[in-house]
């Protein structure tokens, strides 16, 4: 249970590096004389080169090992961390944002590669609620210290912090975490292509869950605070919105609720919570005040909960472990896309109908419809084999 722990605290540590930056890489950007387009560039310049270092990530865990990615990793966030600090100009910041990029998607499917590898079949699903514990924690944490840090110090602070904590993870990783790769696995990583992967009806699943889970995260990013502002409410109002599905999620996670993970087919739980999340999109656009708002946040939160474990458990059981790291690698650099796709889509809503989290909601219904489409191609490929 220890040695669990530990990995689960690692994972923390993985996704702090996104959630810390959240509330100051915008500022940040803009203090070094950009304008707003140039930021949003910037800014999405991480997520673009997040998806490369997923696809990365996942070939050097099945070949090289798990814990030696996470070590690679690990160690390339420290040294591209420090040099935020001494960013002079926003050519050079725009190719630390794409090295950092890179550098922490490999960490990602590293990680939930190893928690599959340790995880007895029968417990899969309790395992992704686990870490889905650790992503809250660090979507709780991370925005509230680089604020705070950045506002009682300055932003430069913040890339310090974080590259103690990743000189903390690093030696984490090296003397605690063991390998769960098996010399046999690594030897045979080349078996399965990228191809077979991408095209594995199984997977396909998870893959365009994963992709419509995060179009819904990349509008709600982007759209909340458009909402509380129409509602004058305060700026601070919105990190207390998503703090309270992330909250909402994190008890399903820890409770005696997580047996519905073991209790139902994961394809059921992806589609009734991806349903669930299109169902609060379109609350969000009708909602009348901030309390509401909190009431959708938790029904959101649900949504979430049962969404985020299922699609890693579909991925731990439809891979074997000579491919494992590349099928996660290709699951999280959908789930880089889809982060990028959301705001993407919810602005253009926004601009020309008005109407970002109806437009999302409706956008995220077509993608269940495209999922259940899946799941009936899936049931007739697997007749065929049979």
């Amino acid at each position: 249970m220890k040695k669990r722990i530990i990995l689960y605290l690692v994972i923390v540590i993985c996704f702090l590096d996104l959630f810390i930056q959240l509330p100051i890489i915008t500022p940040f950007v803009l203090e070094l004389g950009a304008s707003e387009f140039m930021a949003g560039i910037v800014v999405a310049t991480y997520s673009l080169f997040n998806m490369v270092g997923n696809m990365a990530g996942g070939y050097m865990s099945d070949k090289y090992g798990r814990r030696n990615t996470l070590l690679f990793g690990m160690i390339m966030q420290v040294f591209f961390v420090l040099i935020y600090t001494m960013t002079p100009s926003i050519g050079i910041l725009l190719l630390v944002r794409a090295i950092h990029g890179f550098s922490s998607g490999l960490l990602t499917p590293a990680a939930f590669s190893l928690v599959a590898d340790i995880s007895k079949r029968s417990a899969i699903g309790k395992s992704m609620a686990l870490t889905g514990v650790a992503i809250g924690t660090a979507a709780i944490l991370g925005p509230a210290s680089g604020g705070i840090i950045a506002s009682l110090v300055n932003y430069e602070t913040v890339y310090y912090v974080l590259a103690i904590v990743y000189v903390i993870g690093t030696i984490i990783v090296y003397s605690a975490i063991k390998e769960s790769s098996t010399e046999g696995s690594r030897a045979h990583h080349s078996q399965t292509s990228l191809k077979e992967l991408l095209l594995r009806p199984s997977l396909n699943v998870a893959y365009i869950s994963s992709f419509t889970l995060m179009i819904s995260q990349g509008a709600l990013a982007f759209g909340l605070p458009i909402k509380t502002d129409l509602l004058d409410l305060e700026a601070s109002s919105t990190g207390m919105m998503l703090s309270v599905f992330g909250v909402t999620a994190i008890i399903i996670f820890i409770s005696p609720i997580n047996k519905i993970y073991t209790a139902y087919k994961s394809e059921s739980l992806v589609a009734l919570g991806l349903l669930i999340l299109s169902v609060s999109m379109m609350l969000l656009h009708f909602v009348p005040s901030a309390a509401m708002i909190f009431a959708v946040m938790v029904i959101y939160g649900i949504g979430f909960a049962m969404t985020f474990p299922s699609m890693n458990k579909i991925i731990a059981e439809s891979s074997e472990m000579h491919e494992r790291g590349k099928a996660n690698g290709i699951f999280y650099s959908y789930f880089s896309l889809g982060s990028v796709a959301g705001s993407t889509i919810g602005g253009y809503f926004a601009t020309v109908f008005n109407l970002p989290f109806l437009g999302i909601g409706c956008v995220t219904i077509i993608m269940i419809i495209i999922i259940i489409l899946m799941l009936a191609l899936r049931m007739k490929w697997v007749d065929s084999v049979h």
